[in-house]
């Protein structure tokens, strides 16, 4: 089951967690894509065998709505570090801000921020930077699915970013900035969206019971809009749930349909696992993930098993 927490700000994801895992134990949680302190919204949170989701989860698109203070810079390129006015900063108007964003959308090399969680040399870059060392990060590929101008005003501006997995929005503000000749820090970060998990449908954990999130909890089909997805009975269903291999010959052991991903349209998930399968009983409820192999699909995550009745 998988929980779609809205993170209030001032809260790490890690304490989101731990109130979830207070409520529901024994079983154990773990969170789909960190949240900073500073940012607010979507927080997936997986509970039981969901966890082995997560690598999965981190595929779907992610979208954020962030808020950026114009004409200063700073180390963390957020308001966390002390702020230096960049000297005879251009004024912004949408326009302008327009005019640059085709250059970072699309596959793009992205420098992280000095203040992030990459390692360096067996440490996170932020430790080593609160340390006093100074550090030099290599850019990295990330993909940018879209930007949209918010709003745009004297001393701030607002975008709206879908992107992939391991962007740093910091530097998507900072470098539009730059490239204006000017600089940029993060004042506000939302994340309104995971795949399907959107913020409008999130819930906060206060207040709430066991009960309570056990009916508002998501099944784990529907973090797998990307998968595509076979429905298994009989025989096939058994020699799943027991990982053994469904030959792809059809004459010797014939299969059901593939359905195509249930996620269409324009976007696009950045997955490593084409021949990957969600396969699901007939309550559409996930038995495992199968991997084609040359002539066979392996169950590679058993999930849950109901024996079909006779």
């Amino acid at each position: 089951m998988i929980l779609n927490v809205n993170k209030p700000q001032g809260v790490t994801s890690r304490d989101a967690v731990n109130a979830v895992e207070r409520l529901m134990r024994p079983e154990k949680c773990g969170h789909a894509g960190t949240l900073d302190p500073i940012a607010t919204g979507v927080l997936l949170i997986c509970l039981g065998k969901s966890t082995r989701l997560v690598p999965y989860i981190h595929e779907l698109p992610k979208t954020y709505r962030a808020k950026f203070l114009h004409g200063v810079t700073s180390d963390s390129d957020d308001t966390e570090t002390e702020l230096r006015p960049v000297d005879n900063a251009p004024a912004l108007d949408a326009a302008l801000i327009k005019s640059v964003l085709p250059q970072f959308v699309g596959e793009i090399a992205q420098v992280p921020p000095q203040y992030s969680a990459v390692w360096v040399d067996g440490r996170r870059a932020y430790n080593r930077v609160r340390s006093g060392e100074e550090i030099s990060l290599a850019p990295r590929n990330v993909h940018v699915h879209s930007i949209e101008v918010l709003n745009v005003n004297d001393e701030t501006f607002s975008l709206e970013i879908e992107c992939g997995s391991g962007t740093y929005i910091r530097s998507i503000g900072r470098d539009i900035a730059q490239s204006l000749g000017t600089g940029a820090v993060m004042t506000e970060l939302e994340r309104t969206a995971i795949g399907p998990f959107s913020v409008e449908h999130s819930l906060t954990i206060e207040e709430q019971t066991k009960d309570d999130l056990l009916q508002i909890a998501a099944p784990p089909t529907v973090a797998l809009p990307h998968f595509p997805r076979i429905h298994l009975t009989g025989d096939a269903l058994t020699r799943t749930h027991q990982g053994q291999p469904l030959t792809i010959d059809q004459q010797q052991f014939p299969l059901p349909e593939i359905e195509p991903p249930p996620l269409m349209g324009p976007t696009v998930v950045l997955s490593e696992r084409p021949d990957f399968i969600a396969a699901l009983n007939e309550r559409d409820e996930l038995v495992a993930l199968l991997e084609r192999v040359k002539d066979k699909y392996w169950p590679r995550q058993v999930f849950q098993y109901r024996r079909p009745q006779k």
